[in-house]
């Protein structure tokens, strides 16, 4: 992507190129990540960028007006990447404010804030979290990010479906493509998104933590399969590809988190807060069985009997073998005084019956995988003292439960507790 001489190219724009403005994430003890995507026609394919590297510059301080300079650097935005920047922060001291902002050109992009993690095991009196999901681009405003924003959280976590792939519904605003399918599409949605002033002022003004749901990809999607029963498992697999790629590029994640050759993408991990928090992240998504008891036309989520063969099947996993043996190994393990699960859906029950009295399930949630949920509740059930918390989206509606190894017995003690966003 580089020029001839082997060098990025210095550019004038005509339009702003920070158009879909900052962003930080993944704080650690001595860094973070910063990001922005030069962009001066945002909904074009190509973002408004030429063919080639561009070069820029970007600058920390401990000051709004970069008095009190910290670091500064340059890296290049090339359009393999769309023209995104991830700069990975390391080497600063722990547990303090910054502020951050980028150069191209003769351009300068709005300042964002963020705040490295206090140092491992050490004491913090203080944690104040704020978490999103399931933000439809047409049935909604972003105002809610206002309110977010104006409680000054430390930390904000997005559980999931930080797009959605498809337009339906009511709607106030209309999205950029009906529904994306190619990597051009994808990436023309994510900058819509973007361009939301709200979101940008949360991103702004925090680091984020991320992870996903479905409609970043395809509704009710389950590892390599998809929705819709007419399409392949290669045709979905490119789909997922491109949905990927676009995904790390709009977001503040690390290098680790760019798609592999073999089109994977990891998302999950853990990030430490003192002797206060240990947060795991987890996906939902990415190494799923498939859902139980399709039918011949619908492989997506829907109601089925509690009686379907499928949900009895202990093979079947919602997080996949090496996020249970991570989590096994890991959560509740560290000094933290509290320990959050970060997963997409519903993790307690959520039954139903029929008119005719039968019982069913939601196939797409913790429910339709009933032996993997019994797994990890045993998981949390374990770390004595730790304080399980977990923390969710998907169902559109708010949440407060207990988490417990028998739902059947409402006198079981709980385990942990449970808040769906």
């Amino acid at each position: 992507p580089l020029l001839a001489q082997g060098r990025p190219a210095k550019m004038n724009f005509l339009n702003d190129p920070f158009s879909l403005g900052v962003a930080s994430g993944d704080p650690t003890p001595d860094g973070a990540v910063l990001w922005t995507r030069l962009a001066p026609s945002p909904l074009d394919p190509d973002g408004g960028m030429p063919r080639r590297a561009v070069e820029v510059a970007w600058e920390v301080a401990t000051d709004e007006r970069f008095a009190g300079g910290v670091k500064s650097g340059r890296t290049v935005a090339g359009p393999e990447a769309a023209h995104t920047a991830h700069v990975e922060l390391s080497g600063m001291p722990a547990g303090q404010s910054f502020f951050y902002r980028f150069h191209a050109g003769s351009a300068t992009s709005p300042v964002g804030r963020f705040a490295t993690a206090p140092a491992y095991g050490s004491r913090v009196d203080h944690l104040r979290l704020a978490w999103a999901s399931c933000q439809h681009y047409e049935q909604g405003f972003f105002t809610p990010y206002r309110d977010m924003v104006a409680q000054d959280p430390d930390l904000i976590i997005h559980a999931g479906d930080y797009i959605y792939e498809s337009s339906w519904g009511p709607q106030i605003r209309r999205q950029v493509v009906p529904e994306p399918f190619t990597l051009a599409d994808y990436r023309r949605l994510h900058a819509l998104y973007k361009l939301d002033p709200d979101l940008q002022a949360a991103h702004r003004a925090a680091p984020w933590l991320f992870i996903w749901d479905d409609h970043e990809v395809d509704n009710d999607y389950a590892g390599d399969v998809g929705e819709e029963a007419d399409v392949s498992i290669e045709e979905f697999f490119l789909r997922r590809v491109a949905a990927y790629t676009a995904y790390f590029e709009h977001q503040p994640l690390r290098r680790r988190s760019a798609v592999t050759p073999e089109g994977t993408m990891r998302i999950w991990g853990q990030s430490t807060f003192g002797d206060m928090a240990d947060i795991f992240l987890t996906d939902g998504r990415q190494f799923r069985s498939p859902l139980a008891c399709p039918t011949a036309t619908d492989r997506g989520g829907r109601l089925i009997p509690a009686r379907c063969g499928d949900l009895a099947d202990e093979a079947r996993t919602y997080l996949g073998a090496r996020q249970e043996r991570w989590l096994q190994r890991s959560f509740g393990q560290g000094p933290a005084t509290w320990n959050l699960l970060v997963q997409p859906t519903l993790f307690s029950p959520f039954r139903g019956e029929t008119l005719d009295r039968e019982p069913v399930v939601w196939s797409d949630g913790w429910s339709g995988y009933p032996a993997a949920r019994q797994r990890l509740t045993q998981v949390l059930a374990r770390s004595s003292g730790a304080n399980p918390i977990v923390l969710g989206g998907d169902t559109h509606c708010y949440w407060v439960s207990d988490v417990k190894t028998d739902y059947r017995d409402e006198a079981a003690k709980p385990v942990g507790a449970e808040f769906v966003t």
